[in-house]
């Protein structure tokens, strides 16, 4: 075969990063060939590509998804007809790196995470669904030498790090975590509803002092349900706030829990992306609080370190002596080495 002619097909998650992989390419003189782009069907490319290589164009680069051998059937049939090499660009992005770029990429682009409603109708990459990424796992097929590729390269996901995003931070989920209720919900609908749990201001406070900011993330789908509004929530997180006496930002979900469909419910990253975005966040210096596994799993696909309430605050039991109950919180913070 000819070696001065090439055709790369890339594979991966959506919001795998392909656009900026492909740049490369790109500068080296290859044709890129892009549906989304191009505003056509994979067909359609497996016949525009054959139009190119019948106009002698040597160098073509084509990144779509192809995340099945079917939709990659057609592209290598054109490409082995006219013995062009098909390489096969593996980028290997897991599905929490590929939430985390949708998130960031619809923060980028609309300045605020997306409703479920806003991200159908804008329905293109820029607002790419939840859904979409997961169907993507569902079918996925690895590629294979056998279906005709000349060689596979697997390429490993690497965030890079912004400069400018040096700030620390103390991530907190607010129910079970900061607060309980004593109403017949699991969660306050009313400001009598709060209850604080011990040691959290102290905690909170030293954190502060230290530079952390203090932000808070978490679900509430009984506004999805009616059993609050908005405006209630917002009420009851700066009625948390207070009787906290710490200042914490904090954003939350509203939507209801299954399916899910928005990037703001944990453990989706989005609210992880927006605070990193509006604070300029190095993850790897924020710690993420909170009493449920899917804390610990938003945690992981933002970067953050992932603490247990009990853990952080002290292995949480009622003392009567404050200053002992501060000591054993001190203690663990010594041992983590995060002071």
């Amino acid at each position: 075969m000819n070696t001065d002619k090439e055709v790369i097909i890339y594979v991966g998650y959506p919001s795998a990063g392909k656009s900026t992989h492909v740049k490369k390419y790109i500068d080296e003189g290859y044709f890129r060939l892009n549906r989304d782009e191009l505003g056509c069907s994979l067909n359609e490319i497996a016949e525009k590509l054959e139009i190119l290589i019948g106009n002698g164009r040597k160098k073509i680069v084509i990144d779509n998804t192809y995340g099945t051998i079917k939709s990659r059937k057609q592209v290598l049939e054109v490409a082995n007809k006219y013995e062009y090499p098909v390489k096969c660009v593996w980028l290997k992005t897991g599905i929490e790196d590929a939430q985390v770029n949708s998130a960031t990429r619809i923060i980028e682009k609309f300045h605020r995470l997306l409703p479920p409603e806003e991200i159908k109708r804008y329905n293109n990459p820029e607002a790419l669904s939840v859904t979409a990424i997961f169907t993507f796992r569902k079918y996925f097929e690895k590629p294979t030498i056998d279906e005709g590729f000349s060689q596979i390269e697997e390429v490993k996901f690497i965030r890079n790090k912004k400069p400018e995003y040096i700030n620390k931070a103390i991530i907190l989920d607010y129910d079970g975590t900061l607060r309980v209720s004593t109403g017949e919900n699991p969660y306050p609908v009313r400001s009598s509803d709060i209850k604080i749990l011990p040691n959290r201001s102290d905690i909170l406070k030293k954190y502060r002092d230290l530079g952390y900011i203090l932000l808070g993330i978490s679900n509430q789908s009984g506004i999805e349900k009616g059993l609050f509004s908005k405006t209630t929530a917002d009420e009851l997180f700066r009625e948390t706030n207070k009787k906290l006496d710490v200042d914490i930002d904090f954003e939350y979900c509203p939507h209801h829990s299954f399916p899910v469909e928005c990037y703001c419910r944990k453990p989706q990253p989005g609210l992880g992306v927006h605070f990193i975005e509006k604070y300029k966040l190095d993850p790897s210096q924020c710690i993420m609080i909170g009493d449920q596994t899917s804390d610990q799993t938003f945690a992981k696909r933002c970067g953050f370190k992932y603490i247990h309430p009990d853990e952080f605050f002290g292995n949480v039991i009622e003392l009567d002596d404050d200053n002992m109950q501060l000591k054993k919180s001190m203690d663990f913070f010594n041992r983590e080495g995060l002071f």
